[in-house]
């Protein structure tokens, strides 16, 4: 009788294994990246080997920028020119419904979308120069999380991110820097990286986290950025002014092969990088009526595909040690 229960258990704890890893094959083949063409007035959708899927139907968009996917599960768009919010099933891809309403709190011009640890949505309003802070499941006004210009905010970005510290960090587009807010109060604790850092950041757009370090696209000087992670100090210029015709560079993401996509709005593409050596790889994507790419997202991120492998394999560790 032991031996057939503990067979059981072993085929349990073999199945899991095996969809775990079913589940890690999944950026290889199913996600997608999600481009919004600022210009063309769509989120366009393209597979993971670079075939155009179509785009986010359902809503006239007007300007949209930052694209998130929630803790929900359900995607979010920042719609500028309608200054509003828009939710998304990251199945169908079809439209659900505004999230935020026109005007909401007094958003004005919705560029970055976050959400905080707890759940709400955090929405960078670059005409307010703020952070307004929105409920995550009901899409009500909370609070202005970061008043209007605290700190010289001045056109916050795409690119805002709670970053591995837990803190907020801000592109303040206009004035070629980018700040850090507490990720709990909005408290201001001072200039992440400072105007001219490296003697060439201006118009900061996005900031990725890797290896130790902040990348930063610098929109009008078409290059990335590197900088520590912790200080903030100019570390190099990965991505040379232009290098594969790079011209404003805006959105960024790391791949599911560990490639930097980038985003050159100025005409119409989305370059990839070695994330290695910044060397230049070719085009990842354009076409298609595609116009003004500024953001780019990874749905699902490899990230989140590991996650749910990884809860499958502790799952399995917590009914073994049940059943023992």
């Amino acid at each position: 009788m032991a031996a057939t229960y503990s067979g059981a258990i072993a085929m349990r704890l073999k199945t899991a294994l095996l969809s775990a890893c079913l589940v890690l094959a999944i950026p290889a083949t199913a996600a997608e990246y999600l481009v919004s063409g600022f210009g063309s007035d769509l989120v366009h959708r393209f597979g993971s080997d670079g075939a155009y899927l179509g785009e986010l139907t359902g809503f006239q968009l007007d300007g949209p920028q930052g694209v998130v996917l929630g803790p929900d599960g359900y995607l979010y768009v920042a719609n500028e020119g309608n200054h509003s919010i828009e939710r998304y099933d990251a199945k169908t891809m079809g439209h659900i419904d505004t999230f935020v309403g026109t005007g909401s709190g007094g958003l004005n011009g919705p560029t970055g979308l976050t959400f905080d640890k707890a759940g709400n949505l955090l929405v960078a309003s670059f005409n307010g120069d703020s952070i307004l802070k929105y409920d995550g499941k009901t899409g009500a006004f909370m609070s202005t999380f970061v008043a209007g210009g605290l700190g010289n905010l001045n056109g916050p970005d795409v690119g805002i991110a709670m970053a591995p510290d837990g803190n907020l960090y801000v592109p303040s587009f206009w004035n070629h820097r980018v700040l850090k807010f507490d990720g709990l109060t909005g408290d201001f604790l001072g200039a992440f990286v400072t105007n001219g850092s490296g003697g060439s950041l201006t118009q900061p757009r996005t900031i990725l986290w890797r290896d130790g370090m902040a990348w930063i696209s610098s929109d009008n000087g078409n290059k990335v950025l590197r900088f520590n992670q912790e200080t903030g100090a100019f570390v190099d210029v990965f991505i040379a002014s232009g290098s594969g015709g790079l011209s404003g560079a805006s959105g960024m993401i790391f791949d599911a092969n560990g490639d930097l996509l980038v985003t050159s709005w100025r005409n119409d593409r989305v370059l990839r990088y070695d994330s290695g050596s910044g060397a230049f790889k070719g085009i990842a994507f354009d076409g298609h009526g595609m116009d003004g790419p500024t953001f780019i997202a990874l749905v699902p991120e490899p990230a989140t595909i590991v996650g749910v492998a990884m809860g499958a394999f502790a799952m399995a560790r917590r009914r073994r040690g049940k059943a023992g």
